[in-house]
């Protein structure tokens, strides 16, 4: 099987796990959230800020070491398993002696309770770093979201049972550790390496080495995330900061079920093709081009019916947010291309260019989102999201150098998608004043069926050369020998 076919069922087993973990999540949330309240879930929310940080760092960090490694040994993979395990143990017991002085800024005793609680699930994540690595490295994507689907399932179950024993906050707690639990017992069992002690200190230095690239990748990447959400809340208050969360939510999720199947997938075929003496700037050239296919349509589709999907989706009085989610749209193109960009760099081994990089884009979304905040909330979104777009071209380069092609390439093999999905978009605005007045439902649904057609059909007229690069990939590749 090639390697380019690997990366097409690996994107659809994540694509499928990803859909339905995230409508298996969303059920869930919604239930327990009538059940518990807004006052408990704000309890829960206090908490989870400290651990969703403590657990980003562990996973995909020091792990992405086996990715990129040529032909890791036994070594490799008991130092990155050992160096996981200790940092999961820090920052779990960081977060155990911490719990005390975060409750007592909140206000919130309780809360310290749950850091407590909720710590376990970062040693529990830093165990099962490597096996996930090991099964991402054989492109065994089916195991993953199948995974991911149990894990939601089995929380969900532990959650809405406590929450109807009575259990109140501590149902959250439940659900968390039980699908924290749920994915490490079905990584384990599904791979046949067993940790041990047989590493040497060069192995420990080189996994390590390259986990510190990561790991301050990761903080670039958290610290971009909730940058505009602190300095919003600094200058414009609670009113703004609600409508940027709110839209920023959504990209989020949005930008997570199209981009992290992209991301997770091409690393390893990435790796794949380069420990093959194949050229991976090659893949990367295909994978860019089948990318922005679909990353332009669907976020550009998303600025355009931004205002009436949460009109019809929050209410009215949420229409604030509609602007921040049109320009936050484009941040999630970015993100959709750029993450594939990211994880060739990884698969090359070169994680401290791309991490200076992102720590760039920080820097600069902080002093744009100052300049902009005179001008109001909708203009410091524009601010954040245009550091992105001025420092991508950096990208492009260390891309390209690294993938020995030319930066032109990379650079034009997404003008027809966004052509198309320029003319989508006006095709949808064009249905929305047509319907001006009827039923809101009708005129979301009719404009994003109408923006469906339009680009499906100057895909077929114009992107051919795209569909057939999807096909080559998708059909398995004839066996050596056959006729």
């Amino acid at each position: 099987m090639s390697v380019g076919h690997k990366f097409i069922r690996g994107v659809a087993w994540m694509l499928a796990g990803g859909w339905t973990e995230q409508a298996i999540n969303f059920a869930v949330f919604v239930t327990m959230a009538k059940l518990l309240g807004p006052e408990l879930y704000g309890l829960l929310s206090m908490a989870a800020v400290f651990i969703v940080l403590a657990e980003a760092l562990v996973r995909e960090s020091v792990s992405e070491y086996l990715i990129a490694a040529h032909d890791p040994g036994a070594e490799d993979y008991n130092a990155t398993f050992w160096l996981t395990a200790a940092l999961g143990l820090v920052l779990a017991l960081a977060l155990w002696a911490a719990s005390g002085a975060i409750a007592a800024l909140y206000g919130q005793p309780q809360v310290a309770g749950l850091i407590r609680g909720l710590s376990v699930t970062v040693l529990l994540i830093a165990f099962t770093a490597v096996p996930v690595a090991i099964l991402r490295r054989e492109f065994n994507f089916r195991v993953l979201s199948l995974r991911a689907i149990a894990g939601v399932v089995a929380g969900g179950a532990v959650g809405i049972g406590m929450a109807m024993a009575g259990y109140g906050v501590w149902s959250f707690v439940g659900q968390w550790i039980a699908m924290i639990t749920t994915n490490v017992v079905m990584a384990w069992t599904a791979v046949d390496w067993r940790p041990g002690l047989v590493t040497t200190r060069s192995h420990l230095v080189r996994a390590g080495g390259f986990g510190a690239q990561v790991l301050g990748l990761r903080a670039a990447e958290l610290a971009a995330a909730q940058l505009p959400t602190l300095m919003i809340g600094a200058t414009l208050g609670p009113l703004a900061t609600g409508l940027y969360s709110v839209s920023w939510r959504l990209v989020e999720t949005l930008t997570f079920l199209i981009s992290t199947p992209l991301r997770m997938v091409s690393q390893p075929a990435f790796a794949a093709v380069t420990r093959e003496g194949g050229r991976a700037g090659d893949l990367l050239l295909d994978i860019a081009r089948l990318t922005g296919v679909a990353a332009f349509p669907f976020f550009l589709g998303l600025a355009v019916v931004a205002e009436p999907v949460l009109r019809l989706v929050f209410g009215p009085e949420w229409l604030g947010a509609g602007p921040v989610l049109s320009v936050l749209a484009f941040l999630g193109l970015y993100l959709s291309v750029a993450g594939v960009q990211q994880s060739f760099c990884l698969a090359a081994g070169r994680a401290g260019e791309i991490t200076l990089l992102a720590w760039g884009n920080v820097l600069l979304g902080g002093v744009l989102i100052l300049l902009a905040a005179r001008w109001g909330l909708v203009a410091i979104t524009a601010g954040f999201v245009a550091a992105h777009y001025l420092l991508w071209i950096f990208r492009f380069r260390l891309v390209a150098r690294l993938g020995d092609i030319p930066v032109a390439p990379l650079l034009t093999c997404n003008i027809l998608p966004a052509l198309a999905g320029g003319v989508m978009a006006a095709a949808v605005i064009l249905v929305q004043r047509a319907l001006d007045g009827a039923p809101l439902a009708v005129s979301v649904a009719a404009s994003i069926l109408a923006g469906m057609a339009v680009y499906g059909g100057l895909a077929l007229l114009l992107m051919r050369d795209r569909i057939g690069l999807f096909l080559s990939y998708a059909r398995p590749a004839p066996e050596a020998g056959a006729a």
